[in-house]
């Protein structure tokens, strides 16, 4: 689906930015099949494009290691160290580790999952930097030496890097001094990869919105998310005196067995054609359908052509502000009956401690979805 192009403007190499890779215990390879052979699946989508950046949603090679207590609802995640072979055969080069799943294992995990990466030539971003270092950023050089520079970050999470080093903040500052980083170092095409959203809805927080557009601003050229599971829509963001940037504000998933929803079965891959200048000339998006236990595959064209209906309409919505009254009406549903839950959790896993660190972890934005609940539920 061509989303943007310049007239008269070559593509001379390609950029595909995609969602979540969840390669955990139950997303079972059908008998006598590979990591490999699954990916092929989705070739198709991959085979013009020269490098490509992922979110690898869990730890890999865990084998002796504990899962970490968790302060709250959620599963603990792992796959196999095998399952990079995906990956690889997609022309992913980039792996975002910044997500919530990436320490279920401690640091040991996170640092056996980096290794792994290393020694199959994938360059790992988004983790194991402090506040006092550059924040984390992977380099690419393609065609002509055109150099395209990605960034990973995360939000809300409890190993944000602080004083010791952690996953990379999803931060107006720390994107900006991320921008800085690619710039000295001669990016062209900056890219940020995030891992914003929340589960049961297609719809974007109207701020990581406001975040998001603000890292355009900052120098960013593409900013896309991922966590939620699920697509969302898209905007350009003009940048006066310079060229447009884009945001995508769901990618939903390559391959992943968190299907609590039909909705959850789908996904898109961001593919950027850029010319000789490293500048963007041409944008689409491929639809991802997840079939059985999570595999993605290229859809079929009446299964493509709902993706991108949805795809088009959230759209729409984002760029009216319509989406903003739905969001909250979207997330209020069972809101205070999830985090009781929670909070119950927090309490039976860690004592008083769990309870105070929850209480911590407790924003600003949570207080606005809980007024929000509150109005809905008045109002209903």
């Amino acid at each position: 689906m061509l989303l943007w192009q310049k007239q008269s403007r070559q593509v001379a190499l390609r950029v595909a930015v995609a969602g979540d890779f969840l390669p955990s215990r139950d997303l079972t390879l059908p008998p006598q099949r590979d990591w490999q052979d699954m990916a092929s699946l989705l070739a198709p989508h991959f085979a013009d494009v020269d490098i490509a950046i992922a979110n690898l949603e869990c730890p890999l090679g865990i084998g002796g290691l504990r899962p970490k207590t968790k302060l709250g609802l959620g599963a603990h995640f792992a796959g196999p160290i095998a399952s990079l072979e995906y990956l690889s055969s997609l022309g992913v080069e980039i792996v975002g580790l910044a997500n919530n799943h990436i320490y279920d294992f401690g640091e040991a995990g996170a640092v056996r999952t980096s290794r792994a990466l290393l020694r199959r030539n994938m360059f790992a971003i988004g983790i194991g930097k402090s506040l006092s270092d550059h924040p984390d950023i992977g380099l690419w050089r393609g065609w002509k030496d055109i150099r395209v520079g990605f960034w990973a970050a995360a939000q809300g999470l409890n190993e944000l890097a602080s004083r010791k080093s952690g996953i990379e903040p999803a931060t107006r500052k720390r994107g900006a001094a991320a921008v800085e980083e690619l710039d000295r170092q001669g990016a062209r095409l900056k890219i940020a990869l995030l891992h914003l959203g929340l589960e049961r809805t297609n719809l974007p927080d109207p701020e990581d919105v406001s975040l998001m557009r603000s890292l355009c601003q900052s120098g960013f050229d593409v900013v896309a998310a991922a966590h939620s599971h699920r697509i969302s829509g898209w905007d350009v963001v003009a940048r006066p005196g310079r060229s447009d940037s884009f945001c995508f504000y769901g990618l939903g998933s390559l391959a992943s067995n968190i299907i609590y929803s039909p909705l959850e079965r789908e996904g898109l891959v961001v593919v950027l054609g850029v010319d000789s200048k490293g500048e963007i000339v041409r944008l689409e998006v491929r639809p991802v359908h997840l079939q059985d236990v999570g595999w993605g595959t290229v859809p079929d064209p009446s299964v493509a052509h709902k993706i991108e209906q949805r795809f088009t309409k959230l759209s729409q919505e984002i760029a009216s502000g319509e989406f903003a009254s739905r969001f909250y009406s979207e997330v209020s549903r069972g809101f205070f009956h999830r985090h009781l839950r929670d909070f119950r959790t927090a309490i039976r896993n860690g004592g008083l401690r769990g309870a105070v660190l929850k209480m911590g972890r407790l924003r600003k934005r949570h207080l606005k979805r809980m007024i929000q609940a509150a109005l809905n539920g008045a109002s209903s």
